[in-house]
């Protein structure tokens, strides 16, 4: 389903819009004089919830990125701007980016997470956003975020919010099964894998039929970033110095032993390799999974019922990762509307209200950080847990290549269609193979 939302600078009257399912309406914003060129610009977002702390009517990403596009337009005086947002499937990133190239339909700007729109960097089409980011809005910006950003020296991405990513455990049913000592409150857990494993047997002995210690799903490659951070478990770095997979050492099949040993000791979901991350979503929700994916922007939902805790990882010490979200632009050959594009980039990163309409996960402002962190849930918690956060894409210039390798291994692996060691081979070895052809193929913007 497309929704489209046409902003017109030619209409002296500023209106707003209303949302509804397969519509497209539009908008008129007023406007200063301008030169009288017509630019007009694609800009996609994928369909993502999201929550503002001091604006309730705001539920989707879709919202925000209007109102950027409605106070832009409103204000700019270079050119007769038009911006299209269209708003499309979270999984149909090729779908609606790289098989649009080179037609009407190829975007101008997009906003979405980086873990994604990371591949299309390397298509040559993004451009470096360096000249767009002063002193002061990178000041402003955690560096960890401009690090992420950035690729051979260039910022090809503009952080404007992060996800941090931990597990949480059904208080409730840890209460039940005997497990009360491990409840705690106003903390992020990390347990040793020793206790991972006590925990995990102790759930699966004592909670009753249909309910289940842990999630599991191999069935599509959602949610499989996830299950590569489980298997940093036994102290596995998971890449190598290179960002290359290299999970054939003892640490590495140590974890897929681990993974694999959970099936028959009735920590998942019957069949969880036929499962996608959704259904295990479903059971956390209604009350029959002992432990499940969440992150900062999530566990309010939950309202207390729910516990902490880190992925399993090395040293008794946990791990978690940050996902984060911002914007590309795209280069389809047009001067003007890169100028556009970036001077839309300037705007936003200047203004402290639409910067802080990040405030509701953690914003990549230091200073919407500062004005709305006491109000964020648990914000001091996943701030002060960011250093164990890792690394879940390595050097990879096509993550989704990958993915679709790994998630076909794990599944076999939970069928017990082959060993530990065989998993850490194929891996290590078809998915290298997809970052190789990644590298080789990738061409920069310059």
């Amino acid at each position: 389903m497309r929704l489209h939302h046409l902003l017109r600078k030619s209409v002296a009257v500023l209106c707003t819009t209303a949302l509804a399912a397969s519509m497209a309406f539009m908008s008129g914003c007023a406007s200063p004089q301008n030169n009288g060129e017509k630019v007009n610009l694609l800009f996609k977002v994928p369909r993502t919830g999201h929550d503002v702390v001091f604006d309730d009517s705001i539920t989707q990403i879709d919202q925000v990125i209007r109102k950027m596009a409605d106070e832009f337009v409103a204000q700019y005086d270079k050119a007769d701007v038009e911006i299209e947002v269209e708003v499309f499937e979270q999984n149909q990133y090729d779908d609606a980016i790289a098989n649009s190239f080179d037609t009407e339909h190829s975007p101008d700007l997009l906003y979405g997470d980086y873990f994604n729109m990371s591949t299309y960097i390397h298509s040559g089409r993004v451009v470096p956003l360096d000249d767009v980011v002063s002193i002061a809005v990178r000041d402003n910006v955690y560096d960890y975020l401009w690090d992420i950003s950035t690729i051979d020296g260039r910022i090809y991405m503009m952080p404007y919010l992060a996800r941090q990513n931990i597990l949480a455990y059904n208080k409730a049913l840890f209460e039940q099964a005997g497990l009360k000592d491990f409840i705690k409150d106003d903390e992020i857990s990390s347990w040793s894998l020793s206790e991972w494993t006590y925990i995990l047997d102790t759930l699966a002995a004592n909670l009753p039929e249909g309910f289940y210690p842990m999630m599991m799903y191999a069935f599509s490659s959602q949610g499989d970033t996830h299950t590569m951070t489980l298997l940093r478990s036994a102290g596995s770095d998971f890449f190598d110095e290179t960002g290359h997979f290299n999970l054939s050492t003892p640490e590495g099949i140590a974890a897929l032993r681990w993974l694999q040993d959970g099936v028959d000791r009735g920590w998942y979901p019957p069949h969880s390799e036929n499962l996608e991350i959704e259904d295990c979503s479903s059971l956390f929700r209604q009350g029959q999974l002992g432990i499940y994916m969440v992150n900062n922007a999530s566990i309010e939902r939950y309202d207390g019922t729910v516990g902490l805790v880190n992925f399993p990882g090395p040293d008794d010490e946990g791990c978690a990762t940050t996902f984060v979200s911002g914007f590309e632009v795209f280069d389809n050959g047009d001067e003007k509307k890169l100028e556009v594009a970036k001077d839309f980039l300037r705007y936003v990163y200047t203004s402290d209200e639409l910067m802080d309409y990040a405030a509701g996960t953690l914003p990549a402002s230091k200073a919407s950080s500062e004005r709305y962190g006491s109000q964020i849930e648990a914000f001091d918690l996943f701030n002060e847990n960011r250093k164990n956060v890792v690394d879940f894409t390595g050097s990879n210039p096509d993550t989704r290549a990958v993915r679709e390798v790994f998630y076909e291994v794990i599944h076999d692996l939970l069928m017990k269609n082959i060993t530990p060691e065989d998993a850490a081979a194929t891996i290590d070895q078809r998915c290298n193979a997809a970052i190789d052809e990644g590298v080789a193929a990738s061409v920069l913007h310059e």
